[in-house]
C-alpha cells in the first residue's frame, strides 16, 4: 500500500474551480474532438511495465484496429474505419503513441497535423528518444499540431509532449521532479497553453489514477474497467450505476448526463497499451482496444506481430464496432438529449443489464490473456500463435456482444392485457431462416393500439408490419424480406418487435438470400 497523496490541479498558477451550478447541471457542448489520456512509467504501475492510455472522443464513430506497414516499421493502430491514420498505436519495436487535442497551443501554418505526425512516428521511431528527434526536426519546418502526445517504448521511457507548431515541452514520467508518482495525465489543455478544456475529466482522472497508485492497482485492468467506464458530474464527482434519481426534474429517471464524464456520450473507442520490461521482447507489447462507446463494448488484446482479425478490421467496418454501436443505440435512447445514457440498462441493481454480461466475458478475456503472457514471457512463441489467440478472443467478444444485444431485444415485458390475465404474445417467425417471406402471429387479449416493426442488427427500423388500432384475438402478419420502400434486404439477422403501451416482445429472424 502506497501513501495517500493529495490531488491538486493548477492551471497557469490558478487553482481550477468547478463550474457554477448544482451537481446535476447540464453544460453546453464544447469541442467534439476531445480525449482523456495518460502515461505511467514502470515505477508507477503494479507490475513494473509502462502504460499509455486514451479514451477517444470524436464524431467518427466507426473505429477499427488495423495493421499498417510504415516506411521503416509495421504497427498496430486504432483508426477511423477506412483510414490508416492512427489515433493510438504501437509498433513492432514497442514504441507506442497516442494523443489528445490541445487547441490552446499555437499551430504552424503548414506541416504535419496530429494524426499525420503519429503515423510518421509509428512508422519510423523505435524509441521515445527518436520521437523527440522527430519533434526537433519538425520544429524547424513547422507542424500544424496542437496536441499532447503520450509515448512509451521498450526501454521503459514514458512521457507526454505538449506539442505546438514550432516548439514542444516534455513531461517525463520517470523524472520524479516532474511526475512524483510516476505518471502524467492530460485532457484537452496544455500547461503551456493556458486553457482548461476538459477540466472536468482532468479532475476526475487525476482522482482515479491517484487512487489506483495509492492502492498499488495501477494497471491495464483498473484503467479499462474503472477509469474508462467512469461517470461523473460537472464538479467531477462520481455518479453511481445505476443512478437512482433524475438528473433534472424534466429528465427521465435513471439517466446519466455523461457529456462531461470520462466515459462520454461522444466516446467512440479506447485503448490501453501495456509496454514491456527491459529485456522482454518488444512484440509482447499489448494494445487492449475497445471499439465503440466503452460502456457498451468489450476490451480485446492485440499484439504488434501481424494482421488483425476480421472482427476488428472489417469491410467496410469492424464487426466488433458494429455490435457495440448497436448496443449504444439502446443505451443512448433518450431522443430529446443524446448526451444521456440509461444507467439501468447498464446495471439494474438486481444482477441484470449489459455490464454483468459484458464484464463477465471481459474478465475471462483478461484471465486468458494474462495466462498466455506468462507463458509467452517464459518461452519464445511464433507470431502465428499470437495472432490465432487474438482472433479467438476477438471472436469470443463479438459473440457475447451479439448475445447481450439480442437478449435485451428479446426480453419480454408481460402485460395481463385483458380478462383472466391473458398476456399479449408474438409467435416465433416461421419459416426461420427464410429466403422469401416469413409469418408471425400476434395475439392481443383486447382491442388496443399496437405496432409491429422490423429492425436490423444496428437497431435501425427497416419495415413496419402494422401500426394502429387492432382488434382482440390473433392477427396474422407476414414479412417478405423487403424494407418499407419495397427493396430487397440483404441476408442477415433481423428482429421483429411488437409493442403496445404496456408490453413489448421481440423475435429473431434470419434472412438468407
Amino acid at each position: 500500500m502506497r501513501p495517500t497523496i493529495v490531488v491538486g490541479i493548477v492551471l497557469a498558477g490558478v487553482m481550477a474551480m468547478a463550474p457554477a451550478g448544482g451537481p446535476w447541471e447540464e453544460l453546453p457542448k464544447q469541442q467534439l474532438e476531445e480525449c482523456t489520456i495518460g502515461v505511467a512509467s514502470g515505477r508507477a504501475t503494479a507490475d513494473g511495465r509502462p502504460l499509455v492510455w486514451k479514451t477517444r472522443d470524436a464524431d467518427q464513430v466507426n473505429n477499427e484496429v488495423v495493421w499498417v506497414v510504415g516506411s521503416t516499421y509495421r504497427f498496430l493502430a486504432v483508426v477511423s474505419a477506412g483510414s490508416t491514420t492512427p489515433w493510438m498505436g504501437v509498433n513492432e519495436k514497442g514504441f507506442a503513441i497516442l494523443n489528445s487535442l490541445s487547441s490552446d497551443l499555437p499551430a504552424a501554418a503548414a506541416g504535419p497535423g496530429n494524426g499525420t505526425l503519429m503515423k510518421e512516428a509509428l512508422g519510423t521511431c523505435a524509441s521515445v528518444a527518436e520521437f523527440q528527434t522527430l519533434l526537433d526536426r519538425t520544429n524547424l519546418t513547422g507542424r500544424t499540431t496542437q496536441a499532447n502526445f503520450a509515448v512509451i517504448d521498450s526501454t521503459g521511457a514514458a512521457a507526454i509532449f505538449e506539442t505546438a507548431g514550432t516548439q514542444y515541452w516534455k513531461y517525463d514520467a520517470n523524472d520524479s521532479s516532474v511526475a512524483p508518482q510516476g505518471y502524467v495525465l492530460r485532457t484537452n489543455f496544455a500547461l503551456h497553453g493556458g486553457g482548461s478544456s476538459g477540466i472536468e475529466r482532468y479532475r476526475r482522472t487525476t482522482k482515479l489514477i491517484a487512487d489506483f497508485w495509492t492502492g498499488d492497482t495501477l494497471g491495464y485492468r483498473s484503467i479499462l474497467r474503472t477509469q474508462m467506464r467512469d461517470f461523473s458530474d460537472a464538479n467531477s464527482n462520481p455518479v453511481p450505476v445505476p443512478f437512482p434519481a433524475r438528473w433534472q426534474s424534466n429528465r427521465p429517471f435513471g439517466y446519466i448526463y455523461c457529456y462531461l464524464s470520462i466515459c462520454r456520450s461522444t466516446s467512440v473507442a479506447a485503448a490501453v497499451i501495456q509496454g514491456v520490461r527491459a529485456g522482454e521482447p518488444a512484440r509482447l507489447s499489448t494494445m487492449w482496444a475497445i471499439l465503440g462507446q466503452p460502456a457498451g463494448a468489450i476490451a480485446v488484446p492485440y499484439w504488434p506481430v501481424g494482421n488483425t482479425p476480421p472482427a476488428a478490421d472489417g469491410e467496410p467496418t469492424a464487426p466488433l464496432c458494429d455490435a457495440a454501436l448497436a448496443i449504444k443505440s439502446l443505451l443512448f435512447d433518450y431522443a430529446e438529449n443524446n448526451n444521456y445514457i440509461d444507467s439501468y440498462k447498464l446495471r439494474d441493481g438486481k444482477g441484470g443489464g449489459f455490464w454483468p454480461k459484458l464484464f463477465a466475458e471481459e474478465d475471462a478475456i483478461f484471465a486468458t490473456a494474462d495466462s498466455l503472457m506468462v507463458l509467452w514471457r517464459a518461452t519464445a512463441v511464433p507470431p502465428q500463435v499470437m495472432l490465432q489467440a487474438e482472433a479467438e478472443l476477438a471472436t469470443r467478444a463479438l459473440s457475447v456482444l451479439h448475445q447481450a444485444y439480442e437478449a435485451h431485444l428479446t426480453s419480454v415485458s408481460v402485460a395481463s392485457g385483458g380478462p383472466g390475465g391473458i398476456p399479449c404474445a408474438l409467435s416465433q417467425p416461421y419459416p426461420n431462416p427464410c429466403n422469401t417471406s416469413t409469418s408471425l402471429a400476434l395475439f392481443l387479449p383486447e382491442p388496443t393500439e399496437a405496432r409491429v416493426a422490423v429492425y436490423d442488427v444496428m437497431g435501425e427500423q427497416v419495415a413496419v408490419l402494422c401500426d394502429g388500432q387492432l382488434p382482440s384475438g390473433e392477427q396474422r402478419l407476414t414479412w417478405d424480406g423487403r424494407d418499407d420502400a419495397g427493396r430487397l434486404l440483404p441476408s442477415g439477422v433481423y428482429f421483429v418487435q411488437a409493442r403496445t403501451a404496456h408490453w413489448q416482445q421481440t423475435r429473431r429472424c434470419v434472412l438468407v438470400r
